[in-house]
């Protein structure tokens, strides 16, 4: 854990290679999109009164509330406003662990940067660290942690947070490796609370820990300075045992960097990403196949349990389960011919016609799927009312980052989420002010844009 420390305290926008920087931008850039489009849905609209109603010192801004409050305040409501959607970022399969690595690091970052003054460089390089050190645990854990029940997001994400926000409050290398250990007693968050506002809640609790005791730790409280380590330390009790620490995870820190290689995979689709190849594969029957969704007879899906544990909805009955459920997703590609964020309200859930398609799903596990259990790889299997058969796998979703959207992609998703809040003169200044984060001497600017309140909403998706 003290080169872990180390590393969050030593490390600067300067020492981080290009790469890394270009993926932490586009990062940043789909986070703050996503979290203007989620600051609409109920979940963030009920934190947000919470935190307004508490009058705290106006240190950082709530996306789309108009209004300040504590870091560690503004940090839990748009960290909670960020995974409303479930359209924020993930780790590749090919990282080996799966989980959500922005909604709680940036958050964090943000809310004390705001407080702090910081320049653009600082959010960049603070982000980074928070990334890294957050990939390194999800490496040793992410797999063992989210099978024992836990949720890896905010149990990870809490120690990506707060190796962020060391860094953004340049904390020593013993201040840091107190911070890491407060907020290890912190950490946690349920996978059975998947489908309810619940699960957004943990992605702004992991934010608000990080700050938390980032800022504990600067004034001189302690903890146990080998939390990471031994029977009782962190690995070992999120894990359910089977990882007794980092030594093996944390040797290539500042040397090789996660957030360019395997990198961060951005969402095409506003849903669990257990049912994005499936997405993929529907597109591809409906669009390029020509399958007419009324002649469909049965719909088989070809994937590892893995994914219709976590995508466990498969009758769903409201917005929020819509976003955890393969058949509703498939059932919408194969109708709609796109998946977007007017689809997950509980009225397009309830609609007769996609009711009827998404009970025509099936599964079938076939051991190239069970054999690696946490590839994202899916086949869609339609059988029409002539007897006839198509099928179309995708091994990987668009997204991922053999498989990535383009500069252009991204702008328009966050042009397309943004839009729901704020005019369109400030949607295209705080996009250029996002791809010009480097330059900004501080993020005062850009916050002022984000803290609008909400004008006007479009659409709700969720």
């Amino acid at each position: 854990m003290e080169k872990i420390a180390k590393f969050i305290a030593g490390t600067s926008y300067g020492g981080i290679p290009d790469g890394a920087r270009k993926v932490a931008k586009n990062a940043i850039l789909d986070w703050v999109g996503v979290t203007i489009a989620g600051s609409h849905q109920p979940v963030a609209q009920i934190t947000k009164a919470y935190a307004r109603q508490l009058s705290a010192i106006a240190e950082a801004g709530v996306i789309g509330g108009g209004f300040r409050t504590s870091a560690e305040l503004a940090a839990w409501v748009n960290g909670t406003a960020s995974h409303a959607l479930d359209y924020d970022d993930t780790f590749p399969d090919v990282a080996g662990y799966n989980f959500h690595p922005t909604v709680p690091t940036l958050p964090a970052v943000l809310a004390l940067g705001e407080k702090c003054h910081s320049t653009g460089r600082d959010i960049i390089a603070a982000y980074v660290v928070g990334i890294e050190v957050e990939a390194r645990v999800g490496a040793a854990i992410g797999c063992h942690n989210s099978e024992i029940g836990w949720h890896p997001t905010p149990v990870v994400g809490t120690i990506g947070a707060v190796a962020a926000s060391a860094n953004i409050l340049k904390l020593n290398g013993w201040q840091a490796q107190m911070a890491l250990g407060i907020a290890s007693s912190l950490a946690g968050g349920l996978r059975q609370s998947f489908g309810t506002m619940t699960k957004s809640l943990h992605a702004g609790n992991a934010a608000k820990n990080g700050v938390v005791a980032a800022l504990l730790a600067q004034e001189g409280f302690t903890a146990n300075e080998s939390i990471m380590e031994g029977a009782l330390g962190f690995c070992s009790l999120f894990s359910g045992g089977e990882v007794q620490g980092l030594e093996n995870e944390e040797q290539d820190l500042g040397e090789n960097w996660h957030i360019a290689s395997p990198g961060i995979s951005f969402k095409a689709y506003p849903c669990c990403r257990s049912s994005h190849c499936s997405i993929d594969a529907s597109l591809y029957l409906r669009d390029v196949l020509s399958i007419d969704a009324s002649k469909i007879v049965e719909i088989i899906c070809k994937t590892s349990p893995r994914h219709t544990e976590l995508a466990r909805f498969h009758r769903p009955k409201s917005g929020y389960e819509g976003k955890f459920s393969i058949p509703y997703c498939i059932a919408t590609a194969l109708l709609k011919g796109k998946v977007s964020l007017e689809d997950f309200t509980d009225e397009k859930v309830a609609d007769a016609e996609i009711q009827a398609l998404l009970s025509k799903v099936n599964y079938l596990y076939p051991a190239e799927y069970t054999r690696t259990p946490m590839s994202l790889a899916q086949e869609v299997v339609v059988k029409l009312d002539n007897g006839t058969e198509y099928s179309y796998k995708v091994d990987t979703p668009r997204g991922d980052p053999q498989t990535p959207m383009t500069d252009e992609n991204l702008a328009a998703k966050f042009r397309d989420c943004a839009c729901l809040s704020l005019p369109q003169r400030e949607v295209e200044k705080g996009l250029e002010m996002l791809m010009n984060l480097e330059s900004l001497d501080t993020i005062s600017s850009l916050m002022d844009i984000l803290t609008h309140e909400a004008v006007r909403a479009v659409r709700q998706g969720g």
